[in-house]
Order: C-alpha cells, then structure tokens, then sequence
C-alpha cells in the first residue's frame, strides 16, 4: 500500500469495492468495469452517501482530496458548508459535505460548448479533458451543486473525479476512507430515485449520484429555551461572487453590442436607406466577437464553442455570432441590394437573440424566473421597431421590458440606486416618445440597454449550496414569531 493511502487509512479506514469484471471499450482495448455496469446487470452505478447526523464538520474529507488529487495542496473540489453557522437556536446546525455529484443528467456536460465532458463507462464518473476545455467558466454557472472549479494556472476546468482510478483498483474515494465519523460512504445507486433532501442541496432534476440519510431532527430539542442559548453568532458572509461586472465585461459588450445589430439590421430591411452601413455592421460585431473571448482561459481553443450544439445555447450563440455577420454582408455591403439578400440574416440574429437568452435562462439562479429586462430577444424587438418605423412593435417590447424592470427592482429592492433606476426608466421613455426620430431614439434606446446590461450583470449569479442555505436560514428566522 502506497504511503498516501496508509494516510488516509489511519484517519477512517478503508473498504473494498465490489469484484470488478473484464470489459472491452469501442477501442478494443480490455478494461476493468463494476460487474453492476456491464451487460444483463443490476444497472447500479457508484454514489456518495452522506449522513448529516455524522458529520461534525472537521474537512477531513477536504483534506484527503488534496492529498490523493493535488499532491497535498487543496483542490477545493469538496467543499464542506454550514447551515446555520450562527447557531442560532430556532434553526439546527448541520453541515454539507460535497462535491460533484456526477449526475446522470449532468448540467456541466450538457452547457459545456466545447465537448470537454465525457462519461466513464467503468465508474460512471463524469470527467473533464483538460486537452478539449477553453477555460469558459461556464460549467460552473449552470451546475447548481458549485462542483466545477477554474484552475486560474492552467486556464481549465477541473473537478471531483469520483477518484475513478481508485474505483477501478477497487478502492472507496479518498475522501469517503478519510472520514473518521462514517458521514461520507460510498453507495450504490440505479440513477432513477427520488433527488436528495437536505438545505441547500434544492430540487434540479439531474438525477445526482448522492444519497442523503435523513436527519433525525429539524428543530432544537425540547425544553431549550433561546433565551437560554445565548446571543447567536453574526451570519458569515458568504463565499465571494462567481460573477462581476468587471470579470465578464468582454460578455457584457458582446451582448449589448449585437441586439443592437440585430435590431438595426431588421429596421433596415423595412426601410432601406436605415440599414447600418458596412464599418458600422461589421466593425462593432467583429470587436465584439474578439473581446468576448478575453475571459476564456484558453483563448486560442475558442474555436472549440461550437462543437455542442445540441445541448449548448453558448455553442449556438458562438456560432450564430460570426453567422449572422457573414450572412448580412451582401445586404449591407451591396448598394440596393435587395430585402430578400437579408432574410437569412435576420433569421440568424433572431435566433443569436434567443440563444443569448437561453446561455443565461439555463444558469441556475434564485428569483428572475420571469427573465430580466435586459434579455436580447425584445431588446432587439425594440431596436427594430424604432429604426423600422414600428411603433407598435417597440411599445409591445418597451411594455414587456418595462414590466420586467419593475419586477426586477422588487426583488433587488434596495441594492440599486434610485437614480440609476430612475436615468434607466427615463431614457426608455424618450426613445419611445411619439413623434421623435429613429436617429435619436434608437441611440436613447442604447444607452439605456447599457444601464441594463450592466445591472443584469452586476446582479448575476449562480445559485450554490451556500447561497440556497443562507437564503432558507433567512426565511425560516423569518417565521419565527
């Protein structure tokens, strides 16, 4: 036994896996794979089994995963999170072990665009290519468990591997061996049981490879008296934002600029002498389109986006992007060109529009589930009713932008200065004032989209355990009488 594991023994002691049987995969090659997963078997697949009765928060699982995966350096690919970390006394105190959950329908594969997710057939452990990821971040926006983590030094993403080559010697993860409570095991699941219930953990329909012991209490014990308990702890603040303004500004600018393109192009096909000329169609979109790769940790494997486009909205959207310019050159470019040379490019940038929403209706966030005022789709409605001479098209989109604007300022109350909100409503008033010209509404109509886009982002981020624990902490205290 090598030293590393001797480690990890001494903490919580090992198991044996079930005998693994002989497999060969579509390259000929023979393998090693659970006698479960091959053919005529039970269809039983590796999963974690947590038990928050045990677990005493001590992160010795955190630590062996640093010791079997990062050469004892932290990998922060299990986290261990407290719910009710003030212990306050009307709530329990319980903690979270975990890290990904290698779903059967996994949230990380299916929004990757560059196909860098692959299932192991001899654990069933979803696992990245480090060879094939483009640094996106975006795996970590749509898993709602906060497994994917940005290797800043490489510019990939890695992740809990389910310690597969541990599994496939016949070894429990690192991690499930070093627990010295038995809070973490290693189970068996067939991927079609009801989700695990806990706080945090929230309901997503991605079937994960995680069993949760329910606890045995959900309130103090009897007789305690919180005037007894003392005054609770302040609540920590949570982890830092996967999100900001200042890390995504490529994003932003990219989708403030092509709406806007979009919106311009369409009004053009009404009224021919509108249309954007060739330096200001191309020009915007090719800058856009440049800088909106600044955030991938490897920029030159961007060409990579596209190679998901049956599950991905971010593949679609990056193919979309260069398609929709590509397409609209003969009509901006060609002196009375004909409105029929610029139907295939208003179909693509409606459908860039609509994939630009779905890159973000698809992150998993609280709130918002009505979309955000700033989404591409009627933004670009708005634009082409304005230049298009449309009226009734941009009050039907400036209607429902607004509408989404006032419900966005309900759930954010307070976080948004008034005069931000106020400048926001009233440059979307002017643009769509009667009588006033598409020259200058359509620039009012801009730049309020820029306040917008920038509150969008500014207010954007992924929903993850610690943030579903502190928002359900908030709202059971807030019941308390």
């Amino acid at each position: 036994m090598r030293r590393r594991d001797e480690r990890l023994v001494a903490v919580g002691g090992g198991r044996r896996q079930p005998p693994l049987g002989r497999a060969r995969d579509r390259h000929g090659v023979r393998r090693r794979v659970p006698r479960q997963r091959r053919r005529g078997g039970a269809g039983l697949r590796p999963a974690f089994v947590f038990s928050p009765d045990r677990c005493t928060g001590c992160e010795a699982c955190r630590v062996a995963c640093g010791i079997e995966n990062g050469d004892g350096r932290d990998t922060g690919w299990r986290q261990v999170t407290t719910f009710n970390p003030a212990r306050h006394p009307s709530l329990p105190t319980r903690h979270l072990s975990l890290a990904c959950n290698h779903c059967e329908r996994p949230a990380c594969a299916l929004g990757c665009p560059a196909k860098a997710y692959r299932r192991d057939e001899a654990t069933g452990a979803m696992l990245i290519d480090e060879a094939k990821c483009i640094g996106c971040r975006y795996c970590s926006w749509v898993c709602p468990y906060d497994a994917p983590r940005f290797d800043a030094g490489a510019g990939v993403m890695t992740k809990c591997t389910f310690c597969s080559h541990r599994l496939v010697a016949g070894r429990d993860p690192a991690c499930t061996v070093a627990c010295p409570t038995g809070a973490l095991a290693l189970g068996r699941t067939d991927g079609r049981g009801e989700e695990p219930a806990m706080e945090g953990l929230g309901t997503f329909g991605l079937l994960p490879a995680l069993q949760v012991v329910p606890p045995r209490r959900n309130a103090p014990p009897d007789g305690v008296d919180e005037e007894d308990a003392g005054e609770p702890l302040p609540f920590p603040r949570l982890p830092e934002r996967k999100i900001t303004f200042g890390s995504e500004w490529g994003l932003w600018l990219f989708t403030l600029v092509f709406p806007a393109l979009v919106g311009w192009f369409a009004g053009g096909l009404r009224h021919s002498e509108r249309a954007p000329a060739l330096l200001f169609f191309l020009a915007p979109g090719l800058l856009a389109t440049g800088l909106s790769t600044i955030h991938l940790g490897k920029p030159l494997r961007a060409w990579r986006a596209v190679l998901n486009l049956r599950t991905s909205w971010l593949s679609r959207e990056a193919l979309l992007a260069p398609l929709f310019l590509l397409l609209g050159l003969p009509y901006v470019g060609l002196v009375h060109a004909s409105p029929q040379l610029g139907f295939p490019a208003l179909v693509a940038g409606l459908l860039l529009c609509v994939s630009i929403d779905g890159v973000y209706r698809a992150v998993a966030r609280s709130g918002e589930g009505t979309g955000h005022s700033s989404e591409a789709t009627p933004t670009a409605l708005l634009y082409a009713g304005l230049v298009g001479g449309m009226p009734w098209l941009a009050l039907v989109a400036g209607a429902l932008k607004t509408v989404r604007l006032v419900s966005g300022m309900r759930e954010r109350r307070g976080q948004v200065p008034a005069l931000v909100l106020l400048a926001r409503f009233g440059l979307l008033a002017m643009a769509l004032a009667p009588g006033l010209t598409w020259t200058l509404a359509f620039p009012l109509a801009f730049l309020g989209e820029v306040i917008d886009r920038a509150l969008f982002y500014a207010g954007l981020e992924p929903s993850t355990p610690a943030t579903r624990m502190a928002a359900e902490a908030e709202v059971r205290l807030s019941a308390v009488p």
